[in-house]
């Protein structure tokens, strides 16, 4: 990335002065909500809303236009029509604005028009070095600096994943699926259109992000691909990359090309470069954040040998077809292993003991499923368990004693209960709290799995 991208990069994303050019006092209008956004989202630095015939907006001063605001501007986000908008950063270049964050669509996705319009927005930036966030762009989110500037007002807990998008209604997708899955976010970024500003640069910068421990990406298309799977490369030996890519079917082309004005190539000519440039690929928004979850809350295992431990058998037959797939192994117990399990539940045990270990009835007493919990994560030929539990009303979830477990074997755990998030809400902050990432369905815990042992061939470590 050029040095002074990455500079200005650093002042959208971390601005201490932030013009709003077309707020309103419309709660209808983009304006106001992204005005709001920055008010509500808690931002510490100043905030100027720009109109030319509005006194007061939410009760802030309003100037009528950006050559009023007093001093410098670090950021400015534009909330008017794509022909207004290119005035305004016009204007922007001239006061020496650093960056210009552009929500308007109808460029280049438009056809002729739009994309003559979209060359004089790269133009102007050019000439005036300056970073420019879009257009058609939701708009960003800073968690670590209280800086929200999109139209969509928003409170997301804090945490260590990262997200870029193309889409903002993919981008809102991966956000609400997040904070049901009590996953929290340290940036995000609608990338839109990315006429001056694109994957490969946010990539970079977001590699070098202290506050980034994952990065997931959703993307339609790219006019350079190379660029971002070198970028890609790069940055996964550091950091995991998770993306999720639009346009497996000819048909939407046509969609892509329209949305952002990217076309969507193929699919699976996408999906075999970036795996081998050391890119996760997801299948869905779901898997997405199951695999960001786990990545961003335990260290890589050693090896993709996988130990599945339940008292009912369905989800870990689920698991083993779908891991194996995935490049897991699922290895016999040992000797040693399974002499241990005869200690906790009968020398004459009416199971059958292999790996997957389904305990049946004696794995409901929670004592129990930790104690055989630990006798799997002190298996040599294990390195990572997942532990299958189902929510019921007399029987409590054992997730302090898959705790008590992880922490005396240091083995990795991803824990799957079968149950609805009201069922165990309280249990998925206990785990997650320490470090032990929970699904719901065997197919995200799977993705978890996927995309730690992915990560872990790689060598990489997953905090920063």
């Amino acid at each position: 990335m050029q040095e002074k991208v990455f500079e200005h990069l650093s002042s959208v994303f971390y601005p201490e002065r932030v013009a709003v050019i077309g707020a309103t006092d419309s709660p209808d209008r983009v304006g106001f909500n992204v005005f709001q956004s920055i008010l509500e989202g808690g931002f510490t630095g100043r905030v100027y809303p720009v109109h030319p015939r509005h006194e007061s907006i939410l009760g802030q001063p309003v100037y009528k236009s950006i050559g009023e605001v007093p001093g410098p501007v670090d950021l400015a986000v534009i909330c008017l029509n794509q022909h207004a908008t290119v005035q305004a950063v016009e204007s922007c270049g001239r006061l020496g604005v650093k960056g210009v964050l552009c929500h308007a669509g109808g460029y280049r996705e438009m056809g002729d028009e739009g994309r003559e319009l979209e060359m004089r927005l790269i133009a102007t930036a050019q000439k005036y070095a300056m970073v420019l966030v879009g257009p058609n762009s939701l708009g960003l989110i800073n968690n670590e600096g209280n800086f929200y500037s999109t139209f969509y007002p928003l409170q997301i807990p804090k945490g260590s994943v990262s997200l870029i998008s193309q889409s903002g209604g993919m981008g809102l997708t991966i956000i609400h699926k997040a904070l049901d899955e009590g996953m929290g976010i340290n940036k995000f970024i609608g990338v839109g259109n990315c006429s001056t500003v694109g994957f490969a640069d946010y990539l970079e910068y977001l590699g070098e992000d202290s506050g980034t421990s994952v990065i997931a990406v959703f993307m339609e298309g790219t006019a350079d691909a190379r660029r971002f799977a070198l970028a890609a490369e790069k940055v996964a030996a550091k950091k995991p990359v998770v993306l999720l890519k639009a346009g497996r079917s000819p048909v939407s082309d046509y969609f892509t090309v329209t949305h952002t004005g990217s076309a969507a190539g193929s699919y699976r000519l996408y999906r075999d470069i970036f795996s081998q440039f050391g890119v996760y690929m997801a299948d869905s928004a779901h898997d997405l954040v199951a695999a960001c979850k786990g990545l961003s809350l335990l260290a890589p295992a050693r090896s993709n040998r996988i130990g599945i431990l339940t008292h009912t058998a369905g989800p870990s037959i689920v698991m083993a077809d779908q891991l194996s797939e995935k490049g897991c192994v699922i290895p016999p117990l040992q000797e040693s292993t399974i002499s241990r399990v005869k200690e906790i539940i009968g020398e004459d045990p009416p199971v059958v003991l292999k790996n997957p270990l389904d305990a049946a009835g004696l794995g409901f007493a929670r004592e129990t499923f930790g104690w055989l919990a630990g006798a799997m994560l002190e298996d040599p030929g294990i390195d990572l368990l997942v532990a299958v539990y189902c929510l019921h009303k007399n029987w409590g979830l054992p997730s302090r004693e898959i705790i008590e477990a992880q922490r005396q074997y240091g083995k990795p755990v991803v824990a799957c209960y079968a149950s609805h998030w009201e069922g165990c809400r309280d249990d998925r902050n206990i785990l997650q709290n320490a470090g032990i990432p929970l699904y719901t369905t065997p197919e995200d815990a799977c993705a978890a799995v996927a995309a730690l042992v992915h990560h872990s061939k790689r060598g990489g470590r997953i905090r920063p």
